[in-house]
């Protein structure tokens, strides 16, 4: 395999045919995938940004909302929503290339391709917030690069500008600011403290959208992100070993362990191997100082806490790349060979997988889930009856999102929910529903008392479709005020309650339910 991959990028010729082969493979699959493959409950979570959209939303930046808005107005079909994913990885191999070609044509071609295998990028077709992000973080790696290169402030500005799109796409953005600060600072010039300069200048309109909308909605992305997600912290020895298998996975196993010790003796960069032409050279550190700053933040964080796969995806570019300009040609066939491996063996179990009738997982813990995304015409036909007459809600989330997108409406969060559930927050309004018949939709067992003080009058019923029981609660008359003195006055304590370092201000949650109340501790 090695010898074959070998062989396939010896040359300049050789290596791109070897790229557009993979290319029209990759992109022929994923976008089966993409038509094929139910839409999940984040991506109705963001679907559901797009068809409200806004300066910022409960717990991330907005930019994905904006285009899904876009998006939803040509199609609501699931291929269309997710075409970002689609050409993401091409896009980004495009970057690699441009970025690359200067030291090859053969080198180029082969760090693209090795850009289009990666895992996340030889599969993922989920149209969330890391779509843009690795668009946005992409641009901003190469505009940094060729600031370094030329000098020139407004290839800086270029620079922060297009950092400004991944803050506005994912606060993760952070980390690669944090990367290009200390790569400024590793050798100090005044040209590179003024580009410093122009890169912040650049990203600020991004970060004032964010802390003007923030201060005027209860500050949610913060509240979210550094509060109330965090219940489950703790020290433990799990966590980063899991990180540590996460990177090997995300960047392939060649590329992380080149990374951590890297070049070898004898290839580019390394000791034996002459001396490079500063400009390559820096280069290549940049480019490691660029993924090393937030892998090694998120290790850190790894100590106390679980690092999602998704968080890495936006790294990978210049992981890739430093490994690329590092390594010789044996190095870069058998990271491309390993990577073809990983990417066919999740093509053949996604496909079996998605061929696999829904009711070979009954024994399935979430089998209700799985009906729930899998099957959403057939819960919507099963909800029919009480479509118009009531208000539609689930207890959760991602139920409430995925039978949304099933129907075609907006979905209420009934109950006190997590803090995955917030956004529903900004959306509904329960004194209007005082009164009103409410429909709760629940995949989960439950005790009818939980529901009978809210409501004038409960009944309750079972739907079976393909074995997967989704217990209906019908709430007769709405009672608005108990509801607000049990749940959501919990609600606010719980996810409102604000710390005292953050200023007061306008909270649509607070402001609604409790006037006369505060939302700071």
């Amino acid at each position: 395999m090695i010898a074959f991959a070998e062989r396939a990028f010896a040359d300049a010729t050789a290596a791109r045919r070897s790229f557009l082969a993979t290319l029209v493979v990759l992109t022929l699959l994923r976008a089966w995938f993409a038509a094929a493959l139910p839409f999940t409950s984040d991506e109705a979570y963001f679907l559901m940004w797009g068809r409200n959209p806004d300066w910022g939303f409960y717990d991330h930046p907005p930019m994905v909302g904006w285009w899904l808005a876009v998006l939803d107005a040509i199609s609501g079909h699931r291929f269309v929503l997710r075409l970002p994913a689609l050409l993401a990885p091409p896009l980004i191999a495009a970057i690699g290339w441009q970025l690359l070609r200067r030291r090859g044509e053969a080198l180029a071609w082969s760090g693209a391709t090795l850009l289009l295998m990666v895992p996340l990028s030889a599969w993922n077709v989920a149209i969330t917030t890391d779509i843009p992000l690795m668009l946005f973080s992409g641009l901003t790696v190469a505009l940094y690069l060729r600031a370094r290169r030329t000098g020139r402030m407004q290839d800086f500005l270029w620079t922060g500008l297009a950092l400004g799109g991944a803050l506005l796409s994912k606060y993760f953005a952070g980390l690669l600011a944090i990367a290009i600060f200390v790569d400024t600072m590793r050798r100090p010039d005044r040209r590179s403290l003024a580009g410093l300069g122009w890169v912040i200048a650049g990203s600020l309109p991004a970060a004032a959208i964010q802390i003007a909308w923030n201060a005027q909605h209860c500050w949610p992305n913060v509240m979210f992100n550094l509060v109330n997600r965090h219940g489950d912290a703790g020290l433990s020895w799990r966590t980063p070993l899991l990180y540590l298998l996460s990177v090997v996975y995300v960047l392939t196993p060649a590329v992380a362990w080149r990374l951590a010790t890297g070049p070898r003796p004898g290839e580019p960069g390394g000791a034996a191997h002459g001396t490079p032409g500063e400009a390559a050279h820096d280069e290549r550190s940049t480019l490691r100082w660029l993924a090393l700053v937030p892998l090694a933040i998120f290790a850190a964080l790894s100590l106390v806490k679980t690092i999602g796969l998704h968080w890495l995806a936006s790294f990978v570019l210049p992981a890739v790349l430093w490994f690329v300009l590092s390594t010789g040609a044996r190095s870069r066939a058998a990271a491309i060979a390993t990577a073809g491996l990983i990417a066919a063996a999740h093509w053949l179990l996604i496909g079996t997988l998605a061929m696999l009738p829904t009711e070979t997982f009954r024994s399935w813990s979430n089998y209700q889930g799985l009906v729930m995304t899998v099957h959403g015409d057939e819960l919507a036909r099963a909800l029919a009856p009480w479509r118009g007459r009531y208000a539609i809600a689930s207890d959760g989330y991602s139920p409430a999102v995925t039978i949304g997108y099933a129907l075609g409406e907006h979905v209420l969060v009934f109950g006190p929910g997590t803090s995955h559930a917030r956004h529903d927050d900004i959306l509904t309004d329960f004194r209007e529903l005082e009164g009103r018949d409410i429909l709760i939709v629940r995949r989960r067992d439950y005790s009818p008392a939980d529901y009978e003080p809210y409501f004038d009058r409960v009944t309750v019923r079972d739907i079976e479709i393909r074995g997967a029981v989704f217990h209906l609660i019908e709430g007769h008359g709405f009672r608005y005020p108990v509801y607000r003195d049990r749940v959501l006055d919990a609600v606010r304590q719980r996810y409102y309650a604000l710390p005292r370092w953050l200023p007061s201000g306008a909270c649509y949650f607070c402001d609604r339910y409790f006037p006369e109340r505060s939302c700071h501790r």
